[in-house]
């Protein structure tokens, strides 16, 4: 298969994210259709707009392989019942704006604002301009760790953003050895993450005996449920209430990617947000 320039390739987890995507933005903007808010949606790694299968996950389907689909981006441009007042993609790679750009011209009712910066930047920039009356969805999708924790505070600290977080358990797991403590470089990724070595590094214990290649001064706690619990802790101390439900985004193999977590920042609004996110997460 040919790669096209700035088109994003997936699996079967990216139609399962963008599925639950789309319904809480259907629902979302008809919830505060009558309202006088401005809406705004917010793709801090908006990508290239469409994406295509990278393996054949159905055989029964040949189309899987070779179709298009579409992306955050143009989800969000897609909601019409009651259409996003304004809409802001937020990508740095060249190609995958270019793309974006064609994305937007065939919606030129909409007002749609292409950021060629990296999120880690753009976002806090974003939050600090928001008016009284507006109100954000952000979708915080990046590839792998690229999100700071700094941009996860300044959504939280708008009081008038809800965000949805891609969290990238499966490479959290990598950069953190169970056998050891993680390499510094990665250790220096995990800061940025979480906010601060005091906030993951308790996941790490002395050893109770020495192992197969001599000692070992630390070990991790297993298993991916304390990993997506310390997120879940983290987010809980920034953000008004975040949702019970955790979607777990696995690939064909069944190894577990990526934790999907809903977090909304309005203390008016959280509860109906929250109330809405839950649902959709645990359903569909």
């Amino acid at each position: 298969m040919t790669h096209m320039p700035g088109i994003e390739y997936g699996g079967p987890w990216t139609r399962a994210k963008l599925a639950i995507l789309k319904k809480y933005l259907d629902v979302y903007t008809t919830v505060l259709k009558n309202q006088r808010f401005r809406l705004i949606y917010v793709d801090a790694f908006a990508g290239a707009g469409f994406w295509k299968s990278r393996t054949h996950v159905d055989l029964d389907d040949p189309t899987e392989f070779r179709e298009m689909w579409k992306g955050s981006a143009a989800i969000a441009l897609d909601v019409d019942n009651r259409p996003f007042d304004r809409l802001v993609f937020i990508e740095k790679d060249d190609a995958r704006c270019d793309s974006l750009r064609q994305l937007a011209s065939r919606h030129s009712d909409r007002r749609v604002e292409i950021v060629r910066q990296d999120a880690n930047q753009a976002i806090p920039r974003f939050c600090r301009r928001l008016e009284p009356y507006d109100r954000a969805v952000v979708f915080l999708d990046p590839f792998s760790t690229e999100a700071s924790w700094d941009t996860v505070v300044a959504i939280a600290s708008t009081k008038k953003a809800d965000c949805w977080i891609l969290y990238p358990v499966g490479t959290i797991a990598r950069y953190m050895p169970l056998n050891r403590d993680p390499h510094p470089e990665l250790a220096h990724h995990l800061d940025r993450v979480f906010g601060g070595r005091q906030h993951w590094h308790n996941l790490y214990q002395s050893a109770p005996q020495l192992g197969l290649f001599g000692p070992q001064d630390r070990e991790r706690i297993g298993g991916s449920d304390p990993l997506i619990g310390l997120y879940r802790k983290r987010l809980e101390s920034v953000f008004e209430r975040v949702a019970p439900t955790t979607r777990h985004l696995r690939n064909s193999k069944n190894s577990l990617l990526y934790a999907l977590f809903f977090a909304a920042s309005n203390r008016k609004g959280s509860s109906k947000a929250v109330e809405i996110a839950d649902h959709i997460l645990s359903k569909w």
